[in-house]
């Protein structure tokens, strides 16, 4: 678990086009812990950078030896115009500035979890990095007046499957089908 907001910013940063603030629900979003943050906007998101992270030598060890980011967004039904997409990035002294996936759509009127995607050559410079990374995520969307907020939660990092765990699932499966041969 990278970060789960519960009820303080941990060093990051609300900002960005048309943000109006954050707080804290209890009760909204919350998938890890107490707490999730909620984004407010006052015009829709506008295709900014409403969230950031300060710059932390533990996300670069953590990008390192993952596939993978996954965070939990839940919009309230009717919100943001029918529609929000969230980008991730990165920014590294050794990756540079870097949008890790294209936008990736949330349904709104529930919690989507949102999986981004670390390219291996990215984790491989950063597994060789003694620099500290910084997360920050883009969000873009419609508009519905008095409806503009987004609550966030459970960031995690997948780690890379180990070759020991890989060729232990490969030997499981051909168990099964072994027993399954067996039984036909």
């Amino acid at each position: 678990l990278l970060e789960s907001w519960e009820n303080t910013l941990d060093g990051w940063t609300v900002s960005g086009d048309n943000s109006s603030g954050s707080s804290f629900s209890s009760s909204l979003g919350v998938t890890a812990g107490s707490d999730s943050l909620a984004i407010s906007f006052s015009s829709g998101p506008g295709y900014g950078t409403p969230l950031s992270s300060s710059y932390q030598s533990s996300f670069t060890t953590a990008l390192a030896g993952s596939s993978a980011l996954t965070l939990d967004i839940y919009t309230p039904p009717g919100s943001f115009g029918y529609y929000l997409q969230t980008q991730l990035w990165i920014n590294n002294a050794d990756t540079g500035y870097q949008q890790l996936t294209s936008y990736l759509s949330t349904t709104i009127g529930s919690e989507t979890t949102l999986t981004f995607a670390i390219p291996s050559a990215t984790a491989a410079v950063l597994a060789a990095s003694s620099n500290p990374t910084q997360i920050g995520f883009q969000m873009g969307g419609g508009y519905t007046d008095g409806n503009e907020t987004v609550y966030l939660d459970n960031l995690q990092a997948v780690p890379v499957p180990e070759p020991t765990t890989l060729a232990l699932a490969g030997l499981g499966a051909a168990g099964l089908l072994a027993i399954r041969r067996r039984k036909a």
